[in-house]
């Protein structure tokens, strides 16, 4: 299970967080409501694996909005903080937008992160026509590091037939 301080998250969220059935939400000036999850998953590299989960909660559409990346890093930053884990990142599929998802999550990630704390490694497939990405983002710091990115690696090989 990981640990989350919402006050430190809300010091750094332009929008307020909270707290709802293990889900951390918010809504944007524009009305707008989403939802950050965090799923255990299977571990990687012997470290604890967390699914990141991030959803509109109305299947509405909304304009762009650059506090949404902020609200969404104060979350992805206080998790980092408070836990030694691994974070795992899949794109939904639902509409056809995933290879946009990616692109749009990797870069905020991207623009985020300091340099050399976190690595952060991808990887793609189309399966039927489907297009999957996946990411993981781990710290440096993390002693287990060199093994987690093994354990990907390896799962991508055997899921796409191709090195990540």
């Amino acid at each position: 299970m990981i640990k989350i301080t919402l006050e430190d998250i809300n010091r750094k969220s332009p929008y307020e967080i909270t707290l709802n059935n293990g889900d951390f939400d918010f809504t944007t000036d524009s009305g707008t409501r989403y939802s950050v999850s965090f799923l255990e998953d299977v571990p990687l590299g012997g470290c604890d694996t967390y699914q990141f989960g991030f959803r509109k909660r109305e299947d509405t559409h909304s304009g762009y909005d650059a506090h949404v990346k902020d609200a969404l890093i104060a979350i992805i930053e206080q998790f980092f903080a408070e836990n030694a884990n691994v974070l795992l990142y899949i794109c939904d599929t639902s509409d056809g937008r995933e290879e946009k998802r990616n692109r749009l999550f990797v870069r905020w990630f991207e623009e985020f992160a300091t340099p050399n704390r976190f690595t952060m490694k991808t990887a793609n497939a189309t399966i039927e026509g489907q297009g999957f990405y996946a990411a993981i983002i781990v710290e440096n710091t993390n002693p287990m590091l060199e093994a987690v990115v093994s354990d990907f690696k390896e799962t991508a090989e055997s899921l796409t037939g191709e090195k990540p």
